[in-house]
Order: structure tokens, then sequence, then C-alpha cells
């Protein structure tokens, strides 16, 4: 169910409401979240994520006129502060969708990032609730982004704290990125579908979605299609509706300590997860030991 007038509008109570939802986050968190504008504040917002994914000397993600057009042209460009500095950042711009009833408006949310010392304290949710706010006060009630399948706690908060959906996986969808983070491993995507006035979302941020074990899920008919041995995944292979697929616990330390299987991990991962999505089903949830939960299409 979604809250939309039937002019095409996002309803003022769900505004409201999501703006309620916005400050209790940043409260939470102890930041200043708001939109950003100038010069200053847009250079703020780059260096932050220059700082969390290192290249090269002279490098950046994002050029300076770049930003400066994108958020010009409606694009959404949020801070995160704390005692005046800036320690997180979000960038998305306009596009659209095709899908069977023509085209849809969204918000794509490219980068978002804490600064090291500050990703543990909610700052991450803080700016996705403000960015989901900024949305719906202009009447876009969409927002899609891409992050690495195989990253748990970025999992746990994108399906399970905000209540979205994996509905694309893109193989190797960024080509080579030579960053400190991803250099070595091909750039997988899971793409993320948060349909803000929704009541999985409403049930997500009031703490209604909480996950259950894979064992529980397992009582209830689900299989395993890729386990964790310990040793590395294994393929089970797909049997039921509803599938459960292992994700490593950190696989940056991984890819830091053993680049093969981490690679091993991302091929297990891909095959398990992308025929199933590209036939039509969904990643709907992540399991408290940390398995995803995989609709199969009827």
């Amino acid at each position: 169910m979604s809250h939309v007038t039937s002019g095409g509008g996002v309803s003022s109570d769900i505004v409201t409401a999501a703006q309620l939802d916005s400050e209790a986050a940043a409260q939470r968190g102890r930041v200043e979240v708001r939109a950003l504008h100038s010069h200053q504040e847009l250079t703020e917002s780059r260096a932050v994520w220059d700082a969390v994914w290192p290249t090269f000397p002279g490098a950046t993600e994002i050029t300076g006129n770049l930003l400066r057009a994108m958020e010009h042209a409606g694009g959404y460009v949020g801070g995160a502060y704390v005692d005046g500095r800036i320690v997180g950042s979000c960038l998305a711009f306009v596009g659209r969708t095709r899908g069977e009833h023509g085209w849809h408006t969204h918000l794509h949310s490219h980068v978002a990032a804490a600064l090291p010392g500050f990703a543990d304290r909610g700052i991450g949710t803080a700016l996705k609730l403000h960015q989901r706010a900024w949305a719906l006060r202009h009447d876009i009630d969409r927002i899609v982004w891409t992050f690495d399948p195989l990253v748990r706690r970025n999992a746990r908060l994108n399906l399970v704290k905000l209540g979205g959906i994996g509905v694309e996986y893109l193989v190797n969808f960024y080509g080579e990125m030579d960053d400190a983070l991803n250099v070595g491993d091909e750039s997988d995507r899971l793409l993320l579908q948060w349909d803000l006035a929704s009541s999985r979302v409403s049930d997500a941020l009031s703490g209604q979605l909480a996950p259950v074990s894979r064992a529980e899920w397992l009582a209830l008919g689900a299989t395993d299609a890729l386990v964790d041995t310990g040793d590395g995944p294994r393929f089970l292979g797909i049997s039921s509706p509803v599938l459960l697929c292992a994700v490593p616990d950190d696989i940056v330390d991984i890819r830091r300590m053993d680049l093969p299987l981490a690679k091993v991990w991302r091929r297990q991962v891909r095959a398990t997860i992308e025929p199933v999505v590209a036939a039509g089903g969904r990643v709907v949830g992540l399991t408290t030991d940390g398995y995803y939960v995989v609709e199969v299409a009827s």
C-alpha cells in the first residue's frame, strides 16, 4: 500500500510523518542534517567521499563542476554535521524507470558516506531519512540506489532498517574500480528500490519489519541456496519459492586477507541471486545471522 493522492502527488500526512522520522533519526545520531547548496558546502561533501573511497593522488569521486551542475539541475546533496563539521554526505539525482504503466520518476542516490569514526552512530540512517523527506516534499515517491551485495552491514540497513527491496542484480556494474575498498574485485551491485510512501517502508522505520533467523525461515519452508561452510560458500541449488543466500561477515577484510576467496564469494552470490532476480524474483530481507531472503517469481 502507498499513500499517493489521486493527482499523483504524495499525501501531506506522509510528508509530515517523513519529516518527523528524519528529525528523530538526526537526534538519535546527534547530528544536524541539511540540504547543501553553497560552493563551500559542496566542497565539504566531496571531501567526505574522497576520504572514504581514497584513490590515487589528485583524483576525486565527483568533480566540483559536475556536482554543482547536478545540484543546480534539481538533484539532492545532503550533509550531516557535528559541531559545525561535516561528517557525512549523500548525493542523488533525478532519474526515470520504465515500467508497465510508463515512466516513473525517481531519485537515484549515487553516493552516501560517513567519515571514519562516525560510521556506527546512525549517520547513514539520518542521511537517508533526510533524503526521503526531501524527495517526498518534491513529489518523488521512490529512491533507488546500488550497493555491493557482499557488504552485509549495508544490506541490513537497506533491507531491514529502511525497508527497501532488491529488484535488479547488476554484474560488474561500474567496471574496474581503483579505490582502496574495491580494487581487485568486480563491481557487482544490487539495485535497491525504496518506495517511500509504502506501508513496507513505514513498517521498517517503526521496527515492525524485524528480521528472523535462518533457522526460522527454514522452518517456514524456505531452502538454502548458498551456505557458508566456514571455509567459503557452497551452492546447493534453487528448490523453493523462498531461498536463503549466505553473505560473508566482512567482505572488505576477506578481500584484504584472501582475494581469491573474495572472488569465490563474488561468483557464488552472483550465481545464486542474479538469475532469480532476472526472472522477476526479489531480495526482500536479511536474516539475523546474515542470509539474504530471496523470493522467487511465481
